[in-house]
């Protein structure tokens, strides 16, 4: 799994896929300038930056706008997770409709920031991202948590435990296993134990489907 970048390491190599020429631009040169980020491909549509992918463009991590002429970011997000499975992915948008946002955790990706944010923040949920954690804008957490609400019971077969929602939450504030374990006690085995259960539980094959799905049911709170 790729790391946060230090001037020790390898630079962490960067894809951008955003329609608007001067926002990807920018984007690049703030992390650049930053250092231990490497663009290596910068592209307008989806189709573009897969086709790139398919000719053997190697990155660690990718930032996708939803918006896209063409094909959309979140059919894209689902190609990219099959072209560059180690790689994380993050969405970088304007959109903050439940709809979308579900749609792209739903297609893999690995954290969600809206456009309006600080170049600090951009690295910092960068940094979340890189080293393990599902980072979601403080809006769209807010916005999940007040707009979905499980509509019947939940039995006890499906409803999460204590300990559980404590390991999700961790993970969704960027926390690696590891840290998880040593913030809870517990061993790292356990914690991946707790996430396995969880996934059963709320049906998902993976950690961002199972933040969101645990928003929804009310089980977490990122606000």
């Amino acid at each position: 799994m790729a790391q946060s970048p230090s001037s020790k390491e390898k630079p962490i190599r960067l894809i951008l896929i955003e329609d608007h020429a001067d926002f990807r631009e920018s984007v690049s040169m703030v992390l650049e300038e930053r250092g231990g980020y490497q663009c290596v491909g910068g592209f307008s549509t989806m189709e573009d930056a897969l086709e790139a992918l398919r000719g053997g463009l190697e990155a660690d991590l990718v930032l996708s706008d939803l918006g896209l002429p063409g094909m959309s970011g979140v059919a894209g997000i689902r190609k990219v997770r099959e072209l560059l499975p180690k790689a994380r992915v993050l969405v970088l948008t304007a959109f903050t409709d439940k709809a979308k946002v579900f749609a792209a955790l739903e297609a893999g990706a690995h954290g969600y920031l809206v456009k309006a944010g600080s170049a600090s923040r951009l690295i910092e949920t960068l940094e979340e991202v890189l080293a393990g954690g599902t980072p979601l804008d403080p809006k769209i957490a807010g916005m999940i948590l007040q707009t979905f609400r499980k509509l019947s019971p939940i039995t006890d077969a499906e409803s999460l435990s204590g300990r559980e929602c404590e390991v999700l939450q961790l993970a969704a504030k960027g926390l690696t296993r590891q840290e998880i374990a040593d913030a809870l006690n517990l061993s790292p085995y356990s914690v991946t134990e707790y996430i396995k259960r969880s996934f059963d539980k709320l049906h998902v094959r993976n950690l961002p489907a199972a933040v969101s799905e645990a928003i929804r049911r009310g089980f977490l709170d990122l606000s």
